[in-house]
């Protein structure tokens, strides 16, 4: 059975976006690297098209003119001819290119130069800074034609806005007589009705009348608001509250009643004679019985005569009060009475007076409306009437802006277009073009640069980095006392993650290098990663599996020339073509004669064998493979195997290559305990930690004898299943 998979560390879901960003520059800056052909191709040819166009640019000539705005006459009449002045001179410059002028000049050339022939003819206008001067520059391939066309475009913009002012004031000359004549019509029917309403009604006693009846209303709400007053007095107090306060108040002023008489203001005035003067006297005379009475009751028993005699006198007195009573109170309901009907007669009054007064107002409002229409159409017609004259004035004395030729079109001069000019347009088209054409690449390429873009596209355990050496041509294999200390330090830190990976049984000791495509380096690692283990103490079997085009014999420099393929046929003895190497513990199985059908091999029985029994003999076993995607070697091979180590070159694999690959060895249940990426560029700032790589470079010794070299020991005999 297999190992388990290990399970790597929990890697940073991402990155600063400033390492982020300086990755990306990097990645730039090697995509220009590898194809810096691409922008120098689109520059060249943005040079050429430029200059093309150069060449076959006719030859121009350029005539100047100049124009200027004059002086102001000003004028005081408002209804004068004027434009914007805050955009005036834009405004002018756009009149001067604008079409109708264009169109009328050539038509004004045509008609007075008719032997010219007509050319195309470009005007610029330009204002001088801090000047009322406008310089026109024609370009044109003719220069008598270009010379006339500017004068006929000066001709044509002044014509132009002479016709505008003319056109200007006779469309606001009409339409003020034609207002004014129906504002005219207006007014005459206003005075018509005026007149007719005053025929009607007499404005000066509608006048009278309507002060008279505000002021006799007011009289009258008034006299109402008293009685209303006293009727509910009367109806809220009793006869003593109400005898008391007639009392109290004594003599009323006069006030004049519905009529308009003077009477008594409404009211119970109290008076000496009547059934209230009876009540009260008779109220007073029962106090003094009563004040008699307990005066003798001091000094008199309750049966004596006397004490008898006023007793009877107080009862004859209270029967009298009370029939004054009786009196009194009907003589207040009367009043009350009295005063109701009065008031019916008042608010009867009121609503008759307040419709006299409201028809009134309303006559007075109409005839204010009909008096105030006239008045505002006078004013209006006046206006107009003022209006009319001013434009007649401004018409006849224009005291508007003038623009006026100040220098008619100058000589043509022969001009040639700007090489200078034109050729950095055309350099800067064709770098932009390249940059372009490189982004669009990279946004097509999926090679993976760094470890952040590979931790992007894959989640599989990254058991190391190689880093890519300096020096050009082929890559020369590790020795014990490498230079090369980064180098050589990467390959150390694989070994130490093969040894000390999280397997739940036992370590693998079969361990098989493939990659997606050829030239990732599989090769040089599975050499490199070989010797690192036998410098480590562990007796270590190189095999070179790739049967097709192996090449594991001239890098160690061994001269058999037999080997795995003659194994494989079983022509030979495994142990008879295993050769030492010139590092100790270290034994290579060279490739052989190339094989045309690797897998029919790898397939048999007799493979699982021979598996078997090298397994036995060594501490760990390393075989070099063919390319998961060029051939099926590896994929026949690697389900045999106890693990299988994938590598993948920086800047050059495909990510979908590289998942296509995975995904063929998982599919044949291989176990891939991780990936090795090889062509680190150390440049990069996710690298920044191998700057204190050189800190430790000492020299390393030929034997190493560190804690790892005893890993090997505990590995436990696995047997090969077969296929």
């Amino acid at each position: 059975m297999h190992a388990p998979a290990p399970t790597g560390p929990d890697r940073p879901t991402s990155a600063p976006w400033s390492t982020a960003f300086i990755t990306r520059l990097h990645r730039y800056k090697a995509l220009l690297q590898r194809r810096w052909w691409i922008p120098v191709l689109t520059i060249c040819l943005g040079l050429f098209v430029q200059a093309w166009l150069i060449y076959q640019t006719p030859p121009s000539f350029e005539s100047r003119s100049k124009m200027m705005l004059a002086g102001k006459l000003n004028i005081s009449q408002s209804a004068v001819y004027s434009e914007d002045s805050v955009n005036f001179y834009g405004t002018q410059i756009q009149l001067m290119q604008s079409q109708e002028v264009r169109r009328s000049a050539e038509q004004l050339v045509r008609s007075t130069h008719p032997e010219m022939q007509p050319v195309m003819v470009d005007v610029t206008v330009v204002q001088k800074p801090r000047t009322s001067i406008f310089d026109l520059i024609a370009i044109g391939t003719t220069p008598d034609y270009t010379q006339a066309y500017l004068n006929a475009v000066m001709q044509k913009y002044l014509d132009f806005k002479k016709g505008m002012r003319e056109n200007q004031g006779s469309t606001v000359t009409t339409a003020i007589t034609e207002q004014l004549i129906q504002v005219e019509k207006d007014l005459r029917s206003a005075e018509d009705e005026m007149i007719e309403f005053q025929k009607q009604n007499n404005i000066g006693f509608i006048q009278e009348e309507g002060n008279s009846a505000a002021a006799y209303l007011v009289r009258l709400n008034q006299q109402y608001a008293q009685l209303k007053t006293e009727y509910d007095l009367l109806s809220l107090l009793d006869l003593d509250q109400n005898l008391d306060r007639a009392q109290g108040k004594g003599d009323m002023p006069s006030a004049p009643n519905a009529q308009g008489s003077d009477d008594k203001a409404p009211g119970m005035a109290f008076s000496d004679v009547g059934p209230e003067a009876d009540y009260l006297k008779a109220k007073q005379s029962l106090q003094l019985l009563k004040a008699e009475r307990e005066t003798l009751s001091k000094d008199l028993r309750p049966k004596h005569p006397k004490i008898i005699k006023l007793n009877d006198e107080v009862t004859k007195q209270e029967k009298l009060i009370e029939l004054y009573r009786q009196d009194t109170v009907e003589k207040l309901d009367t009043r009350r009475k009295s005063i109701g009907k009065q008031m019916e007669n008042l608010q009867s009054n009121i609503k008759e007076w307040e419709t006299k007064a409201l028809d009134l107002s309303q006559r007075l409002a109409q005839f204010n409306r009909i008096k105030g229409k006239a008045e505002r159409l006078k004013t209006l017609y006046d206006r107009l009437t003022n209006s009319l004259k001013d434009v007649n004035v401004s018409q006849s004395v224009d005291s508007g802006d003038q623009v006026s030729i100040m220098e008619m079109a100058g000589a043509p001069i022969s001009v040639r277009p700007g090489w200078f000019k034109s050729l950095l347009i055309g350099l800067g088209c064709g770098a932009l073009a390249g940059v372009a054409v490189l982004l669009l690449l990279d946004r097509i390429d999926d090679r993976m640069a760094s470890f952040g873009e590979f931790q992007h596209h894959f989640s599989e355990n990254v058991l190391g980095q190689i880093p890519k050496e300096k020096t050009k041509g082929r890559v020369t294999l590790l020795q014990p006392d490498d230079a090369r200390h980064v180098f050589a330090e990467s390959y150390r830190n694989i070994r130490s993650s093969i040894f000390f990976m999280p397997y739940e049984g036992p370590r693998p000791k079969t361990m098989l290098v493939t990659s997606s495509v050829p030239n990732e380096g599989k090769s040089t690692i599975s050499s490199n990663l070989a010797i690192t283990m036998a410098l480590s103490g562990a007796r270590t079997l190189l095999i070179d599996g790739d049967l097709r085009r192996g090449a594991l014999r001239e890098a160690f420099g061994v001269s058999s020339k037999i080997g795995f393929s003659e194994v494989l046929k079983q022509e030979v003895n495994w142990q008879e073509v295993v050769v030492p190497t010139s590092y100790p513990n270290l034994f290579l199985l060279p490739r052989g004669k190339t094989l045309g059908q690797p897998s029919e091999h790898l397939l048999r029985e007799s493979t699982d064998a021979l598996l078997r029994e090298m397994y036995n003999h060594y501490d760990y076993i390393i075989i070099d493979s063919s390319p998961v995607l060029a051939a099926d070697d590896s994929t026949s091979l690697a389900p045999k195997i106890d693990a299988t180590l994938f590598v993948v070159r920086l800047s050059y694999t495909s990510a979908r290559l590289t998942r296509k690959s995975l995904e063929l060895l998982y599919n044949r249940q291989v176990n891939v305990p991780g990936v090795i990426l090889n062509y680190v560029d150390t440049s990069l700032p996710e690298y920044y930690y191998y700057q204190y790589s050189e800190y430790y470079n000492t020299p390393v010794p030929v034997e190493e004898h560190d804690d790892v070299a005893v890993a090997h020991r505990h590995h436990q005999p696995k047997q090969i299943q077969s296929s």
